[in-house]
């Protein structure tokens, strides 16, 4: 079976306050959670690989055992700016954490990268676009030409197949 690639972003998993912020269709956190593990678990096998772009959980280090553990594949993290545990940590909940990723010249962050640079690298054929998260639905200022954003509010909270997101 061939292995697919997934994208999701700022999952906020246990993070209350995120329903208000931005929202989200939940009662509660753990309503949330329980959603997102349950839609995550039904498109993703074990053999597939996740890119996660970052703000994965807020919670206690017991409550990220509980949820991460039980998503499938291999993970992929690229550090959001609410993802504060060591790299260390992060490996042993299944995730391998980078700063930024490439992958298939498109360039994956959490916080969109600087406009005019990446404007230029697009433009001299090094690079698509910036894949990232963070803006969740506050991203209309940003060119969608250069800028795809894949925070879960986009994806209906559930991981999508990277070639089918790149096409939108």
């Amino acid at each position: 079976m061939k292995q697919k690639v997934f994208l999701i972003s700022d999952t906020h998993f246990s993070h209350s306050n995120v329903i208000r912020y931005e929202n989200r269709p939940f009662r509660d956190a753990d309503e949330m959670d329980k959603h997102m593990i349950q839609k995550w678990n039904e498109v993703v096998s074990e053999n597939d690989l996740v890119f996660h772009l970052g703000d994965v959980i807020i919670g206690s280090a017991k409550r990220a055992q509980e949820v991460l553990t039980q998503l499938n594949g291999r993970k992929i993290l690229i550090l959001g700016n609410h993802d504060h545990y060591t790299k260390t940590k992060w490996r042993k909940l299944g995730f391998e954490p980078y700063e930024r990723y490439f992958y298939q010249d498109y360039l994956f962050t959490h916080i969109p990268v600087q406009e005019e640079p990446l404007r230029v690298a697009v433009a001299e054929g090094f690079l698509k676009a910036n894949i990232h998260g963070h803006t969740h639905l506050n991203n209309q200022h940003l060119d969608r030409n250069l800028y795809k954003c894949c925070c879960v509010e986009f994806i209906d909270y559930t991981p999508i197949l990277f070639d089918e997101f790149v096409q939108i």
